[in-house]
């Protein structure tokens, strides 16, 4: 695609800019080219693109404000989208003393990512998989560039709606994890091996609202060119994550799905529903089943209830299981885990993978892998 060469004239609406029409066709405007064969315009165009999507700097940031505006507001003009749009946010930096002394809150999307996710500043991409060494580093520190940019536009989008960012944040939250654990691959499906402390398995689905939710979002068309990855969408619309990541998000994602599609310039405002953030409650999104028809012979369970009291099994105690008295919810004993890798050399294991240790081997390397009991003590940190 191609910007019009055509002499520009001034317009006074911004809607292709700063409204939701620009993020609906957001990969058509990354896409697109002045009508020209002068290096330094088609350079700064491709600078343009680059700033917006968080990869370069704005090549307008020295400009006067008479010339962001004339860029900005030049509809049709030379001008391809993304450099409008880059205009237009270098204007929002340029504020006059009184407006600058009572509003310290970012300006653009990416401004309000880096200051919600990062604390100001953006460290580089951090690779998986997620192992003893990476522990402590934040999870939003493994999103990727392309995930940064799409960050950043959602930000800026519900900030333009007038929604509560709460509602990305939630989202985000979940991305990052998933990108953490090596796309999921690290993380365990609760409805597959999930027993409870007596033995009988258990398994979880979606209410019936967040059900229909989820059928929408795998059946549109949207999904097909939506910007949100596709396969973080069907890993956390899968019910056996979807019950410990984005408990409640359903009806932002699905608005999210739908607004960053080919299908986002036809999609309605969002709604009053959004302004004000609710903290989810997991068992009005979630159903938890415990089939009493199937059950682990006691020789394997892990733990178990003695006089109304719970405690761990010899089998649990020697896999290195933990046990919350009051919940019954089982995981992994950090110490245990910490007793096992401390004769491991960093160099030998650093890069092994979850499949790596699955396949066996004499010693454990300091991989992290989320089970059912890890599982629920990240669903209780998502609340």
């Amino acid at each position: 695609m191609q910007a019009d060469t055509r002499p520009g004239h001034k317009s006074h609406q911004l809607e292709s800019i700063t409204g939701s029409t620009y993020f609906a066709n957001k990969a058509q405007h990354d896409a697109e080219i002045p009508n020209t064969s002068n290096l330094e315009l088609l350079a700064r165009a491709r600078q343009a693109t680059g700033f917006v999507n968080g990869s370069d700097v704005n090549p307008f940031k020295r400009l006067a404000t008479e010339q962001l505006n004339l860029i900005a507001h030049d509809e049709g003009g030379p001008f391809t989208i993304n450099e409008r749009r880059a205009a237009w946010e270098a204007l929002q930096t340029i504020a006059s003393p009184a407006v600058s002394s009572t509003q310290p809150l970012p300006n653009n999307g990416r401004e309000i990512m880096i200051s919600r996710l990062f604390g100001g500043r953006e460290p580089p991409v951090a690779q998986p998989p997620a192992t003893l060494y990476n522990i402590a580093q934040k999870s939003s520190d493994f999103l990727n560039l392309d995930d940064r940019s799409l960050i950043s536009d959602m930000y800026a989008y519900a900030q333009a709606e007038g929604a509560a960012l709460e509602y990305v944040d939630r989202l985000i939250k979940s991305l990052s994890t998933y990108r953490n654990y090596s796309d999921g691959r690290q993380l365990g499906n609760g409805n597959i091996g999930h027993y409870d402390a007596d033995g009988y398995k258990v398994s979880y689905e979606f209410k019936p609202e967040d059900r229909a939710i989820a059928s929408r979002i795998l059946n549109s068309a949207a999904i097909n060119s939506t910007r949100i990855d596709q396969g973080f969408l069907r890993y956390v619309l899968d019910p056996g994550h979807g019950a410990f990541m984005n408990v409640g998000g359903l009806p932002f994602l699905e608005r999210m799905v739908s607004k960053l599609s080919s299908e986002g310039a036809d999609q309605p405002r969002l709604g009053s529903e959004f302004a004000a953030f609710d903290n989810a409650v997991f068992e009005d999104h979630i159903v938890r089943t415990t089939h009493k028809d199937t059950r682990l012979p006691p020789s394997k369970a892990l733990s178990g209830v003695t006089n109304g009291v719970w405690a761990l099994t010899e089998l649990g105690k020697a896999q290195g299981y933990r046990l919350d008295k009051r919940t019954g919810v089982l995981s992994k004993s950090d110490n245990a885990v910490d007793e096992q890798t401390s004769q491991v050399s960093v160099p030998k294991y650093s890069k092994r993978t979850l499949l790596d240790i699955l396949q066996g081997g004499r010693d454990q390397p300091p991989i992290r892998y989320m089970g059912p009991g890890n599982l629920f003590k990240f669903l209780r940190s998502v609340r």
